[in-house]
């Protein structure tokens, strides 16, 4: 693992030089406070995606577009376009659970494992140099969640 970390840091430092990247051994945890069948879920992505009728994120913005999505919670794939450019989007074109599994999670609900799903879900840019931005949005996301009362944001990376 440390190795392909250090390949992608040398990626990185190649876009952009001034970016000083940093690797966490230690990852915060929160426990549950209640059972996961009592718990509302959102999902928060870093795969680019928004939806059709949204402005995608500004993809050639140097230092990375730290604006954020809301995808509703009762979109259909249809709906959804991702507009990130530093993956393939084979695989998510043919099933979007690839990089954001709402389906699973729809069917987690339906069979009793989570609670409910968030009216609300959540997307955010990959490939971000300057997250000074990006911390601040992802407070705003994290106090909107709370709002809507969600109990659990399941984050999957692009």
């Amino acid at each position: 693992m440390i190795k392909s970390l250090l390949v992608t840091k040398k990626i990185i430092q190649k876009k952009y030089p001034s970016y000083e990247y940093t690797v966490f051994n230690d990852t915060p945890v929160t426990p549950l406070s209640k059972p996961l069948h009592e718990c509302k879920l959102a999902l928060v992505t870093s795969g680019g995606l928004h939806v059709k009728t949204d402005p995608p994120f500004d993809t050639k913005h140097k230092e990375g577009d730290c604006s954020f999505r809301v995808l509703p919670g009762d979109m259909e794939h249809k709906d959804i376009m991702v507009s990130h450019e530093s993956y393939d989007h084979k695989f998510i074109n043919e099933d979007i659970n690839c990089v954001f599994p709402v389906d699973r999670m729809r069917e987690y609900v339906r069979e009793g494992r989570i609670k409910s799903l968030s009216e609300a879900h959540y997307s955010f840019m990959g490939h971000i140099y300057v997250t000074g931005p990006l911390i601040e949005n992802s407070a705003i996301v994290g106090k909107r969640l709370k709002e809507l009362g969600v109990d659990i944001a399941f984050l999957t990376p692009a």
